[in-house]
């Protein structure tokens, strides 16, 4: 059996035969210029980001403000370009790796802040897939990545996140039940691929009407986040599962 691969791309291929999963996934293609002009000219936020690593390094997100004009953000930097070979030229400068196109997801925001959300799946072998845990990451001030170590953000319960966002017309149990779902979905289509996983850790994003988006998936996710919070239950819930796998 030959290794896996491990790149966004085939996560979000095997993710995309899912008739059920593909209305959450961001369109995503590998980057060139022909994919970026296309993808100016259906979104009006494009995030380009390294095929794969992980961490919210160099992502870019480029934002369609009219008449031509496109403004490119990487950290907290921003510049401003004049059409889109200009925009490309300067996107293309900063990659040094492999690099995809996104769709752009408008993430809600807590108190202007962007947040998405880590949903934990486990099972233990011969078991069925479980949530075992869900936070909310808040990127710090003026990031579009809301990688805590990178971004200087937060993490929130997910409710607590939820309550206090832009979100309108839906309910915090109603997007809670939404995630965990589609969660669990995705995990259950990875497995088919990846068939030796035990654990899977994605990224979510609910935007401002309350859709829920899958962002990425993570093979080895980083469990630490959950020693963040106040209540240690879920963390400690995400390791029993771990230990008795």
């Amino acid at each position: 059996m030959g290794k896996k691969s491990e790149s966004k791309l085939t996560k979000y291929r095997v993710l995309r035969a899912s008739p059920a999963l593909s209305g959450t996934l961001p369109k995503t293609r590998k980057f060139s210029r022909r994919a970026l002009y296309d993808f100016l000219d259906r979104y009006r936020k494009v995030i380009a980001k390294p095929a794969s690593g992980s961490g919210g390094a160099g992502v870019i997100l480029v934002t369609g403000l009219g008449g031509g004009r496109y403004r490119v953000q990487n950290g907290t930097r921003r510049k401003t370009k004049h059409g889109k070979h200009a925009t490309y030229k300067h996107v293309r400068s900063k990659i040094k790796t492999r690099y995809l196109v996104q769709q752009g997801i408008s993430l809600a925001r807590v108190n202007g802040s962007l947040f998405d959300v880590r949903v934990m799946v486990q099972r233990k072998s011969g078991r069925p897939w479980v949530v075992t845990g869900m936070l909310a990451k808040v990127a710090g001030r003026g990031y579009i990545i809301t990688n805590i170590k990178r971004s200087g953000g937060r993490v929130l319960p997910l409710s607590t996140a939820i309550q206090r966002s832009n979100i309108r017309g839906t309910s915090t149990s109603a997007i809670v039940s939404r995630l965990r779902r589609v969660a669990l979905l995705a995990a259950r289509r990875l497995a088919r691929y990846y068939t030796r996983q035990r654990v899977f850790g994605f990224d979510m994003g609910i935007d401002a009407n309350g859709r829920v988006w899958i962002i990425e998936a993570n093979l080895r996710p980083d469990i630490s986040l959950f020693l963040k919070l106040a209540d240690k239950s879920m963390y400690r819930t995400i390791l029993a599962y771990r230990q008795h796998g």
